[in-house]
């Protein structure tokens, strides 16, 4: 069958739905989010591969934060950088889906250690990278710190959460690495949502206007912070309520609207920001 029919207990129906079986799937929901975000992010992932790559090749570029006086060694470890970030985007929504369906292994093991190994490097560059200079497009000289010091602390985050990852699996605690390598698989993501918001600030100001935003400084500090804050806060909140037992009541639809929820503000953020950089 493909819907979900209604049952009955002692004569009376339980309940009137009849919903398509993909709707009441959590696997087909966790699915539709990883293949979104991949689709979704693949503009990001070109551009800051192809710029990052263009840089390392001939030490230019047309994008704008390798069209600036400064350091020569930190615009390298930011090419780097990109690099590695699109590269570490680019494979971590199927290592979330190999490692969660478990149907292949030895590819999720491969992967994996792909991943981390990507992500090491990537924060390694990166965090060299934001303690080390800054950028002059950046808003705001008396809040560069603030602003860039999220960047550096970026890559402190990501080598802890790589150290809990490898540390589950040398403990064999599959419970906890799964938990990890999801906290590590929103920080691998994490470049492309620092647009995303930056796409929500378009919206906010294109229904409401430039009037309803914060100054631009405060939004820089905002998204500086929150691109990799607020979605592992967003995480170990649903874990908490999910060790408190809340979700045992919810339809069986709750996780394909929730994952539909996602989608959506990942598709609104990511489609206006790509929109706002072509008008640029």
């Amino acid at each position: 069958m493909n819907s979900v029919s209604a049952s009955t207990h002692g004569g009376r129906v339980s309940t009137a739905s009849t919903l398509p079986r993909f709707m009441t799937d959590k696997m087909f929901a966790i699915n539709m989010f990883l293949v979104s975000v991949w689709l979704l992010s693949i503009p990001f992932i070109y551009h800051a591969f192809s710029a990052g790559a263009d840089f390392v090749a001939d030490g230019a570029a047309d994008h704008r934060a390798f069209n600036q006086p400064g350091n020569l060694t930190a615009l390298y470890l930011l090419a780097w950088h990109m690099i590695f970030g699109a590269m570490m985007n680019f494979i971590s929504p199927l290592q979330v889906h190999l490692g969660i369906t478990q149907k292949n292994k030895p590819w999720h093991r491969a992967i994996g250690m792909t991943t981390i190994s990507i992500a090491f490097f990537g924060a390694s560059v990166g965090s060299l990278y934001f303690s080390l200079y800054y950028d002059a497009n950046m808003v705001g000289d008396g809040l560069k710190p603030f602003i860039y010091q999220p960047g550096a602390m970026y890559g402190v985050v990501m080598f802890y959460v790589i150290y809990k990852v490898i540390q589950a699996l040398v403990q064999r605690n599959f419970a906890v690495h799964k938990e990890w390598a999801i906290r590590l698989f929103i920080l691998a993501i994490g470049s492309w949502l620092n647009r995303v918001m930056g796409g929500w600030w378009g919206v906010t100001a294109m229904v409401g206007g430039e009037g309803i935003l914060p100054p631009r400084e405060i939004v820089g500090i905002i998204n500086s912070w929150g691109f990799y804050i607020i979605p592992l806060a967003i995480y170990e909140v649903y874990l908490r309520l999910g060790r408190a037992g809340a979700y045992k009541k919810l339809p069986a639809y709750a996780p394909f609207v929730t994952s539909l929820v996602g989608v959506g503000v990942l598709a609104v953020g990511s489609i206006t920001y790509v929109a706002m950089a072509y008008m640029r």
